[in-house]
């Protein structure tokens, strides 16, 4: 007998594991090499170190002058201003969104995030780690309807980057901390 069950609730990490550009993941490994019916094989979170960065904030409703962000708000790279990561930095994003956990149809459905360009500009700098106060990372819906989740397929699969999903970031926000030191323990 087998039970299986997903582990996406409430705040997690996506390891390299997590996601597939066509049938290759993370450093070109097939889908057939990353998992089989037991589990994962390569690239689990048990291989993810335990983590203490500098983290930087991107508060972005503070940044346009708005509450939060809407479903498929877009956030580009002239949203940064002021966010230098260098390697192994952590960026996190607030959008506002996470206002809407007692929602959890509107919550659902869609949600704004960083693009394309903002995932490139991250992979550019090095960053190791990223995530927002959204169910995924990257705008829902896509810049691209034919190419849903392309944000964090260019940070997870192509680059190597780890995203953090579902974070509480409104106190950070709200005390205008922009960059703090990142701690990020978790079970293996």
């Amino acid at each position: 007998e087998q039970v299986t069950g997903t582990q996406q609730l409430g705040t997690h990490l996506d390891a390299l594991s997590h996601l597939q550009s066509g049938d290759r993941g993370y450093n070109g490994w097939t889908v057939a090499e990353l998992a089989g019916t037991a589990g994962v094989m390569r690239l689990g979170v048990e291989t993810v170190p335990q983590i203490v960065t500098r983290g930087w904030l991107v508060d972005v409703p503070a940044v346009r002058g708005v509450e939060r962000l809407g479903r498929g708000d877009v956030i580009g790279v002239e949203d940064m201003a002021g966010v230098e990561p260098t390697p192994g930095d952590a960026v996190l994003f607030h959008t506002g969104w996470g206002a809407r956990w007692d929602d959890a149809e509107g919550y659902l459905d869609g949600e704004p995030g960083p693009g394309c360009a903002v995932a490139h500009w991250l992979a550019e700098r090095g960053v190791a780690l990223t995530g927002c106060d959204t169910w995924s990372f990257g705008p829902v819906p896509p810049e691209d309807p034919a190419r849903p989740f392309e944000v964090p397929q260019i940070l997870n699969v192509r680059h190597g980057v780890l995203i953090v999903e579902n974070l509480d970031l409104s106190a950070l926000a709200a005390d205008g901390v922009r960059e703090f030191c990142l701690i990020l323990t978790h079970p293996k």
